[in-house]
């Protein structure tokens, strides 16, 4: 059978220990202060609005133009020569508009 290891530390395995803990807990304090430093550098550089939501460029479609029979839009593409939803002629639309003065 294997033989049981002991729970209780010497004194030696405990400054060890300790030691080990206060080297990670001031490599863990130095790498904090590398985070804010970093975050203070962009923010400075107007990278970061800090406390405010950042707000996306929407943009609005062109108008697509449409056929003034059914006035749905007509698809993209050359136009031919009637709507393809309803059929209307475009050149009808041509000669029926009323005259600028």
């Amino acid at each position: 059978m294997a033989a049981r290891r002991s729970s209780t530390m010497n004194d030696d395995e405990r400054r060890r220990l300790l030691s080990r803990i206060d080297e990670l807990e001031l490599r863990m304090k130095l790498l904090e202060a590398r985070v804010r430093r970093d975050a203070a550098e962009t923010r400075s550089r107007g990278r970061i609005d800090v406390g405010r939501p950042v707000a996306r460029v929407v943009r609005t479609p062109r108008k697509r133009p449409r056929c003034p029979g059914c006035t749905l839009e007509l698809p993209k593409g050359r136009r031919g020569v009637q709507c393809v939803w309803c059929g209307y002629r475009f050149d009808a639309y041509e000669l029926f508009k009323k005259p600028k003065d």
